[in-house]
């Protein structure tokens, strides 16, 4: 997959606070959908700035400067805010909202978890390769199953087979790149220990990802 050029301020680290589970009550501080005008945590919403020159932009990590415009965490919803104006309505002013954002948006989620996939690599907390995979799950290391879209048959029926939580992210060249390879397919991320806490941020944002991709107006 060939991911687009993000701005600095678009890549800051997204927190990765894991949603609640839809229903829930809520606990914490509420925003509004500025497309459907329903109310939930911060969590299953997108926050976007208005930037100096007056286009729309992803603040995945909610840190940037300005008023926040959210819009659920469904592609089909920002794809929505678009096309209806949207943005505009809720600034009360005339703003650009790139046609492509809703695509920027799915692109940002993904490089945030391969980013912490990758912090995980460099810590040793992670490997790729059916045979690495399953020796670390042999070794009663691993802690989580990161498979690409590519993966199923045989392969994924075994490793799967060792019940550990599963997530599927991105495709083998996304996965590839983590690790220096041009395709990637299975990975395996450790228990984690002091030199690190990945899983939950990895999980949490895979899911994240997947749930704002496949609910596209597609």
């Amino acid at each position: 997959m060939s991911l687009a050029p993000v701005t600095l301020a678009e890549a800051m680290t997204e927190p990765h606070l894991s949603a609640p589970a839809a229903g829930a009550p809520s606990v914490g501080p509420v925003r509004t959908c500025i497309v459907t005008g329903e109310e939930g945590a911060p969590e299953r919403m997108i926050r976007f700035v208005v930037g100096p020159t007056g286009e729309v932009v992803p603040d995945l990590a909610r840190k940037l400067p300005g008023r926040g415009l959210w819009v659920r965490a469904e592609r089909a919803v920002v794809e929505q805010a678009v096309a209806k104006k949207s943005f505009s309505k809720a600034a009360r002013a005339e703003v650009s909202a790139p046609a492509d954002l809703a695509e920027r948006v799915e692109q940002l989620l993904l490089i945030r978890v391969l980013e912490d996939l990758s912090r995980a690599r460099r810590a040793g907390r992670a490997v790729s390769g059916f045979v690495k995979v399953q020796q670390m799950i042999g070794r009663g290391r691993a802690g989580l199953l990161v498979v690409a879209d590519e993966a199923d048959g045989d392969g994924l029926a075994k490793l799967a087979a060792s019940r550990l939580p599963l997530a599927r992210l991105g495709d083998a060249a996304s996965l590839g790149g983590v690790f220096g390879r041009d395709q990637a397919v299975y990975v395996v991320v450790a228990h984690d220990d002091r030199s690190g806490q990945f899983i939950q941020r990895i999980e949490g944002g895979a899911a994240r990802w997947r749930s704002y991709r496949l609910n596209g107006a597609g």
